[in-house]
């Protein structure tokens, strides 16, 4: 299963510009986790020390939002397929898991313990900074377009925007 996990690993955004040596070594500490539709990966809130990347399927990324009543609503933020990865914020250090993941089809899921990707990257630094590199990235595009939306939430609630 290497070479498959291999193949799926190379399009993988975090792991981007590793070598196929590197993305062997991050394949031999990776867990196969078997889940059914509808199962759920992790739920928003919970603690947790590993990074999955889709091998087979496809899940759902869901936050709860509060509505006017004060009541709580689950939103669909996102759906991720094989070859891209979620829960990488445990890279960064314990942090609780900021949004509930469904597996929309039967999944196949790489994991990847946070202690095991520690120990690889002790080995080999250039693992780590390459994907540090790659994760400082993908929160500097995130943050870009979160404050996009932030400033045109506020632009609208002032009544700036629809004006002629």
């Amino acid at each position: 299963m290497h070479k498959s996990v291999v193949e799926n690993l190379r399009r993988v955004e975090l792991l981007s510009g590793l070598s196929d040596e590197e993305l062997l070594q991050v394949a031999t500490i990776c867990k196969v986790r078997r889940l059914a539709s509808g199962q759920h990966v992790f739920n928003e809130g919970d603690e947790g020390d590993e990074l999955f990347v889709i091998h087979e399927g496809c899940v759902r990324i869901v936050i709860n939002t509060r509505g006017p009543d004060g009541t709580f609503t689950p939103s669909t933020i996102n759906l991720l397929y094989s070859g891209q990865s979620f829960g990488e914020m445990v890279l960064l250090g314990g942090a609780t898991r900021s949004a509930t993941v469904v597996c929309v089809d039967p999944c196949v899921l790489l994991v990847i313990r946070e202690r095991d990707f520690a120990t690889l990257c002790e080995r080999n630094p250039r693992i780590g900074y390459l994907v540090m590199r790659n994760m400082a990235a993908d929160l500097a595009y995130k943050l870009r377009s979160s404050n996009l939306l932030l400033r045109g939430n506020i632009r609208w609630q002032q009544g700036e925007l629809g004006k002629r």
